[in-house]
């Protein structure tokens, strides 16, 4: 139990590693190939980056065999509330505990990706 769940934080990890990156290459790649805008190409490459982010964590992470239709939905609304979970705590400690920017970054990163994990692991791919 505690081996299989160690095993799937890692994996987890990683896949967070790569879908940034594939993310991350794809907004460059659109803004420089293309006359899209920073934020067409930021939408469109966190478009990828959560496509990446679903089936690699589908496939490998929680290793799911069911329907996709079932499960993208609560994928995209378990993401949807970590990252309001991850504004939540950036504004707060930024505002209330006087935090600078740049440390309240990993905060909100922290929250965000144990909440996606547990929320995949509990709801999205139980």
């Amino acid at each position: 139990m505690i081996r299989e769940l160690i095993r799937q934080g890692l994996r987890f990890a990683l896949v967070g590693l790569v879908n940034t990156a594939v993310g991350l290459i794809s907004i460059y790649a659109i803004l420089y190939f293309t006359k899209a805008g920073p934020y067409i190409a930021n939408g469109i490459g966190y478009a990828i980056g959560f496509s990446v982010s679903f089936l690699l964590n589908r496939s490998w992470t929680f290793e799911h065999k069911g329907p996709t239709k079932h499960v993208l939905p609560r994928y995209f609304l378990v993401v949807a509330l970590a990252y309001l979970c991850n504004f939540v705590v950036v504004y707060y400690v930024i505002h209330y505990l006087g935090w600078n920017g740049y440390l309240a970054q990993p905060a909100g990163i922290s929250i965000y990706s144990s909440f996606t994990f547990i929320g995949c692991k509990l709801f999205v791919f139980k």
